[in-house]
């Protein structure tokens, strides 16, 4: 609260809800809290809210941490609602706040669940430590309930000597949003708030309110950069594009550095279980980095990265610690180390397919069809086979329909002057969906 009535006129946000001055978010902070009071919201309960970011829903936000109360905030659409209510239940919330609109909200108190309250969040109600519970997509089974803590989280973030506009990209439900939004309002910038997540609507907003910071996905900057909308807008305020949340293929890259020369490029890396590690990309064209520092700790284990994190997540609500006894987080995610000690993250260990003993990257042969013409996106997975173990398929969206066999025999046959045997997929399908969720991160094989 301090730090933002201390900016005073300084502007806080704009985009989706109007312009605000860090003033008035103390003065809307202050107004939720005393509704809070109001409501009998007390230190330690759990309020969902339900919205896309705007200066109420962020206030809301900062006056549940403010209270020492657990936020558990959801996008408007992902989940579907009886998969939310689910959540909502398994979160013990005594509130949910619903946004309909930047100044539209309702309030509700759902049916308390008949289960006993889990002891991780009795425990953080004792220690009056405000908390942020995240929801894992549940994509690959059972979507984990991650309790962190706020004070831990964000207590890393300082004031910028430079503050900068930068879109809020992901969502709230997101560690990667939380992250952008209060990493940009405590370092004193200004947030651009658009819920509509379209590369014609992220490139509006870049041009009408002069975004100097884009975070977003690989998937998200193909898209653009496929769209072709960038050409319709002034972006010429962009200094700093940031990616993460799955690896970014060598030809995404390499095509997003020649249309944005002006760039910076900035790979970012992150988990719900560890929060946003610093990181600093080789060059704007490497998808080499130098990841850890500021407390964050990193290992390498037989070609997989381990993680010790100063803001490491208090716990799951609904699924064992995966951390070891001197806290170390396997990460799943497979390596490589250079010579000086600087890392690319290759994907999933998971991920990567075995053929007839030979390990076979999805990134690498992803790669390589991307450049064979009319392929939008792709994901690359094994399928089991009682010969070589696995075989290397490839899923693919077009850019415009093709013949299926010509398609097939097209991507095979160029696949094969690239690729050794082993990697050429022997089976090619067309997706007639995009291949990619709500958060714009791949689906399927990729991570």
């Amino acid at each position: 609260m301090s730090q933002l009535q201390s900016r005073s006129d300084a502007e806080a946000m704009v985009g989706h809800g109007g312009r605000v001055t860090y003033a008035e978010l103390a003065e809307r902070t202050s107004g939720w809290l005393a509704e809070l009071s109001r409501l009998e919201v007390a230190a330690g309960e759990c309020v969902a809210i339900v919205g896309n970011a705007s200066p109420h829903m962020v206030a809301l936000f900062t006056a549940l941490a403010v209270r020492g109360a657990v936020v558990v905030p959801f996008a408007p659409t992902d989940p579907p609602e009886d998969q939310r209510a689910r959540r909502v239940t398994m979160a013990h919330a005594t509130r949910v706040v619903e946004f309909g609109g930047p100044d539209e909200w309702t309030v509700r108190t759902p049916t308390p669940p008949d289960a006993p309250r889990p002891r991780l969040l009795t425990e953080c109600a004792r220690r009056g430590e405000a908390g942020l519970l995240l929801f894992s997509s549940g994509s690959t089974g059972e979507s984990k309930a991650a309790l962190l803590s706020l004070p831990r989280l964000l207590g890393g973030f300082r004031a910028s000597p430079r503050p900068r506009r930068t879109l809020q990209f992901m969502a709230l439900d997101h560690i990667g949003g939380v992250n952008t939004l209060f990493r940009t309002l405590i370092g004193g910038g200004t947030v651009v708030a658009e819920p509509q997540r379209t590369p014609k609507h992220a490139c509006e907003a870049i041009h009408r309110h002069g975004v100097q910071v884009l975070p977003t996905t690989p998937t998200f900057l193909n898209m653009l950069l496929l769209s072709d909308v960038h050409r319709d807008y002034d972006l010429s305020s962009l200094e700093l594009i940031t990616y993460g949340t799955e690896p970014m293929r060598e030809v995404t890259l390499a095509h997003a550095t020649r249309v944005f020369p002006q760039v910076r490029f900035k790979q970012t890396y992150g988990l719900t279980e560890t929060g946003i590690l610093p990181t600093r990309s080789v060059s704007s064209d490497s998808l080499r980095m130098d990841l850890g520092g500021q407390g964050f700790r990193t290992r390498v284990r037989d070609g997989v990265l381990w993680i010790k994190s100063p803001s490491a997540m208090i716990g799951y609500l609904n699924a064992p610690s995966p951390f070891d006894e001197e806290g170390w987080l396997n990460t799943g995610d497979a390596v490589e180390v250079a010579e000086d000690g600087t890392l690319r993250v290759l994907g999933r260990l998971s991920t990567l397919i075995n053929v007839g003993g030979e390990k076979v990257s999805p990134a690498e042969v992803e790669n390589v069809l991307l450049r064979a013409g009319n392929v939008s996106d792709v994901i690359v997975t094994g399928r089991p086979n009682a010969v070589t173990g696995h075989i290397v398929t490839a899923t693919v969206e077009l850019v415009e329909q093709e013949e299926r066999r010509a398609l097939n025999r097209r991507l095979r046959q160029f696949c094969t002057k690239h690729l050794p045997p082993h990697k050429v997929p022997a089976v090619v399908t067309v997706s007639d969906v995009p291949l990619h969720g709500e958060r714009f991160k791949r689906m399927g094989g990729a991570t």
